[in-house]
């Protein structure tokens, strides 16, 4: 076995980069049933936000040392680096402090430590004027900029007051972070939902050229003591709909979902999951790979520990994507217990291209509005749904649906 988190992050950056020879990919198999959806674009709600303002001292910054920051990777003298770091109201921002359990078995270099992780919510607010929004100072503020960010002191206003929303997590991949999910997490909270965007700073607890296998435990550990987090909160939680909380993650923030829905990591029973999770968006889910001529399967043999997780799934996946293989991901979509789909971006990386970005919100908001606020609207659509208008090619697989649990 080779070393996996190394392998699995530089498959990654080959597969962004192009390095990698072309994949051969099976023709796509026309779906002839089902009906064309409109995807819903922006929602009726106005959109407020916490702080992720940057102090002055570090707005100047170039785009790779942010970067480096909120990867959390070590300054080449060694000195630690998180966005936590960088923040100009860190007192004001949403940062968990996670006490690690001391295992190093499970959690290695984090065993026993203390780790903030920054998180930024939106969620569907009154419309202050005038707003004061933010554009995270990150390749130009070009992922979205924070809209009627709160300042210091300042506590949300929601649309409606004595509502409650449902929750969405959103969780990174490998070598990314949480800035690159704000437009998203607006487009998601404009249509009625609270959304938590986190930044794992992975790179923190990595050691090089070591296998780094205890990220894989770590992960689901900090969503779900974020989620407590938030719960427990004077200013989100009494607004959360308890009843439907779901996740949402890309590449292996789609390995993050799948854990906290209950896939034992590499089939170790002890990975932390959390049964408040009610569905869950996985596009390109990492869920192992052949490294070195050798498989791996990230929940244990053929991922058959996937069988544990009963929460409905919604799977985007890309022949011609080289890092997460779709001859991984469509077997081990098998081993889901309980309702499932599976959405094929056609002729798409790894880094899915602008219209198949849109094309995964359109379904995920229909997936959620179908699972989280028991829409049977929504949820026609998405089993009758063969592909979404505009966007990119894109067509769901009937042959791997799954309705219910018990099909």
């Amino acid at each position: 076995m080779t070393k996996l988190w190394i392998a699995f992050v530089l498959m990654l950056t080959c597969a962004v980069t192009g390095c990698n020879a072309e994949r051969r990919a099976p023709a796509p198999t026309p779906q002839s049933d089902g009906v064309q959806l409109a995807p819903a674009g922006r929602g009726p709600y106005s959109v407020g936000s916490t702080t992720m303002e940057v102090a002055p001292e570090f707005a100047d910054m170039d785009d790779e040392a942010l970067h480096a920051f909120l990867l959390g990777a070590p300054a080449e003298s060694g000195r630690s680096r998180y966005v936590a770091d960088i923040l100009k109201y860190p007192e004001a921002a949403w940062v968990t402090d996670v006490v690690v359990p001391d295992d190093a078995t499970l959690y290695g270099p984090a065993s026993g430590q203390s780790l903030p992780v920054v998180t930024f919510l939106t969620y569907p607010s009154r419309g202050r004027q005038p707003k004061d929004s933010y554009a995270f100072p990150y390749h130009d503020g070009q992922y979205g900029v924070f809209e009627d960010m709160l300042g210091p002191g300042e506590t949300p206003s929601f649309a409606d007051p004595d509502a409650r929303y449902p929750l969405i997590i959103l969780a990174h991949g490998a070598s990314a972070h949480g800035i690159f999910d704000v437009k998203h997490a607006h487009n998601l909270a404009s249509h009625g939902y609270i959304v938590a965007v986190l930044t794992y700073g992975d790179d923190r607890t990595g050691i090089p050229d070591e296998q780094n296998v205890h990220v894989g435990y770590l992960r689901p550990f900090l969503t779900k003591a974020v989620l407590d987090a938030v719960l427990e909160s004077e200013s989100f939680g009494p607004h959360v709909d308890v009843e439907n909380i779901g996740i949402s993650g890309h590449s292996f923030g789609g390995f993050t979902a799948l854990a906290v829905a209950g896939g034992p990591y590499m089939g170790n029973a002890t990975t932390v999951n959390d049964p408040r999770i009610k569905a869950g968006v996985i596009a390109a889910p990492w869920v192992g790979g052949n490294y070195d001529g050798n498989d791996f399967f990230a929940f244990g043999p053929e991922n058959s520990g996937l069988n544990l997780v009963t929460a409905p799934m919604i799977c985007f996946f890309s022949w011609k994507d080289e890092a997460t293989l779709a001859s991984f991901i469509l077997p081990a979509m098998k081993q889901l217990s309980g309702p499932r789909y599976v959405v094929e971006l056609v002729d798409q990386p790894h880094v899915f291209e602008g219209g198949s970005w849109q094309d995964r919100d359109g379904w995920e908001k229909l997936f959620f509005d179908a699972y989280l606020k028991n829409d049977a609207a929504a949820l026609e659509a998405l089993q009758t749904g063969r592909s979404m208008q505009g966007g990119n090619e894109d067509q769901q697989l009937f042959d791997y649906q799954r309705v219910s649990g018990n099909d």
